[in-house]
């Protein structure tokens, strides 16, 4: 789905001027928010690796093991960046008709190219149980065990932990939080709402 990309200047200089807000492309939205996700990690990974030695050596193997953490993603997020950077957009301009632009739109959500991330597994797993409000970790993550292959190119689906899930879609936006299970009782666990906001845009 096409949105506007968000920024409060803009909305400003639409309101007082009336002029309409073009949308924006979903490809090039993916190439900004996967820089941004590079340079995150970036700056992760320099934060990292400039915590000075403590002598403990318990310290210094957590220090490694972030550093390989945040080195993977950054690694996967840099190609990534070059994948969305050599496909073309989808082939529709502006003089198509309406019903020719819905039907590239269309075509765009379901482009075969598209990735299918561990947002997109967990969304799959709350389809299948009728899309309930939330779900807690450790349900999500006994349903992501009975997936084939691999969460993120990390780990197998079989060898998911409700940490290790945390870690693969702490990068997406998408985090854990208390969610109510009956009149007094609460788990952590994952809002429906959190993970479809942190769902990648189409990258056709």
């Amino acid at each position: 789905m096409t949105t506007h990309f968000s920024s409060g200047l803009d909305d400003l200089t639409a309101a007082l001027t009336g002029f309409e807000i073009p949308q924006e492309n979903p490809h090039h939205r993916a190439i900004v928010d996967t820089y941004r996700r590079v340079q995150q990690l970036n700056a992760q990974l320099l934060t990292v690796a400039g915590d000075g030695p403590t002598g403990c050596l318990a310290d210094t193997h957590e220090q490694l093991e972030q550093l390989s953490d945040v080195l993977i993603l950054r690694v996967l997020a840099g190609a990534e960046l070059t994948r969305l950077l050599s496909i073309p957009c989808c082939p529709h301009t502006g003089n198509d008709s309406e019903q020719d632009a819905a039907q590239a739109e269309a075509d765009c959500r379901s482009c075969p190219q598209a990735e299918h991330t561990i947002v997109h597994a967990c969304l799959d797993v709350f389809a299948a149980h009728s899309d309930p409000d939330a779900m807690s970790s450790a349900d999500l993550t006994d349903r992501l065990r009975e997936l084939p292959g691999m969460a993120e190119g990390r780990w197998s689906y079989a060898e998911l932990t409700p940490h290790r899930l945390g870690r693969l879609l702490a990068p997406y936006g998408a985090r854990s939080c208390n969610i109510r299970v009956g009149p007094s009782y609460q788990l952590k666990g994952y809002l429906r709402s959190s993970l479809q906001a942190a769902l990648p845009d189409c990258s056709c």
